[in-house]
């Protein structure tokens, strides 16, 4: 929101409006299109937060937003006094509050006062339902524990069991360097592997597999001394935190 001055010098002292005359020398406020837009939508901003649309037949709907806003925002200039509550919430108040959350009800049935909830009550629905909404998001991530691919992982939450998989190229009669696992592990239950085209004249009987060097790194061996080849592997273990 900002004063017509932010469109025009010609204003008063304190950026208002002034009357005046251009034969008289001193020129009216003009009315800018920026200024009458801006306040168009204040006000159009206004009524659609509370209200569906705008209703060109309707002059009312301004004063109708300031009713729900007053409806959605209540004063808490009321309490239930006269059953000695002074830390209630108003039906629309409680119902504003759990919308955010849950359509829960709780009732003062020791004081037969259907349409109210105490404060302490909508403080503790709001945390539990939080809660709710934390372990909903907690249960989707965990759908998502796993990497795919031609090395990957998945992880079982329920269990903490991390299996591990993967392919690399060890060369003749070579065993390779450490290789970091996808991710790492706490604890290493077996970790093996082989090729998948057996070379047959190879006199050594086409030994090739994986072992885990420790928790994070695993090697690939290949035994065949005339060919390089390409090693799959899998390992099984204990994901961290389990």
């Amino acid at each position: 929101m900002q004063r017509i001055s932010s469109w025009t010098d010609l204003v008063t002292a304190l950026g208002r409006f002034r009357y005046g005359t251009v034969t008289g020398g001193v020129a009216p406020t003009p009315l800018k299109a920026e200024w009458l837009n801006m306040v168009q939508e204040e006000l159009a901003n206004f009524i659609l937060a509370y209200l569906p649309a705008l209703d060109v037949n309707d002059n009312t709907q301004l004063l109708k937003a300031i009713q729900a806003f007053g409806a959605a925002y209540p004063l808490k200039a009321t309490t239930l006094a006269g059953y000695g509550i002074l830390d209630a919430y108003t039906r629309n108040e409680a119902d504003f509050l759990l919308s955010k959350k849950a359509n829960l009800a709780i009732t003062l049935a020791g004081y037969g006062i259907g349409d109210a909830y105490t404060q302490a009550a909508v403080n503790t629905l709001l945390a539990a339902k939080q809660t709710q909404i934390d372990n909903l998001q907690a249960s989707k991530q965990d759908k998502n524990t796993a990497l795919m691919g031609a090395n990957g992982w998945r992880l079982d939450k329920a269990t903490g069991l991390l299996e591990q998989w993967g392919n690399g190229y060890c060369p003749p009669d070579t065993t390779t360097a450490p290789i970091n696992f996808p991710t790492p592990f706490a604890e290493v239950y077996n970790c093996f592997g082989n090729k998948i085209n057996t070379n047959s004249v190879d006199g050594d009987g086409n030994a090739a597999g994986a072992f885990a060097t420790d928790a994070t790194r695993y090697q690939l061996f290949n035994d065949t001394n005339l060919m390089g080849v390409t090693v799959h592997w899998r390992a099984l273990g204990r994901a961290p935190g389990y």
